[in-house]
C-alpha cells in the first residue's frame, strides 16, 4: 500500500517529493516513517504525505500503516 503504489521505492524518493509538497523533513524522522515506526505525525504532515500518495486522511488514520 501507500508509497509502492505511487512508485515510490526508496525513502529517499519520498522525501524529495514531501520536500516539494512544502515538506522538509529529517533523514532520521523519514527513517522512521518508512520502518513504520514513527513516534508521531502531525496533521500537517499527515495532510502533505496524503496528498503526496493520494490519499484520504480519513482512509490513512484508519489504516494505520500510511506508508508501508
Amino acid at each position: 500500500m501507500g508509497a509502492a503504489e505511487r512508485g515510490i521505492w526508496k525513502s529517499a524518493e519520498m522525501r524529495r517529493r514531501l520536500a516539494a509538497e512544502g515538506l522538509e523533513i529529517s533523514a532520521g524522522k523519514m527513517s522512521s516513517w518508512w520502518a513504520g515506526t514513527p513516534p508521531t505525525i502531525r496533521l500537517d504532515e499527515l495532510d502533505v504525505i496524503c496528498s503526496v500518495l493520494r490519499k484520504a486522511v480519513a482512509d490513512a488514520v484508519r489504516n494505520d500503516q500510511i506508508l508501508t
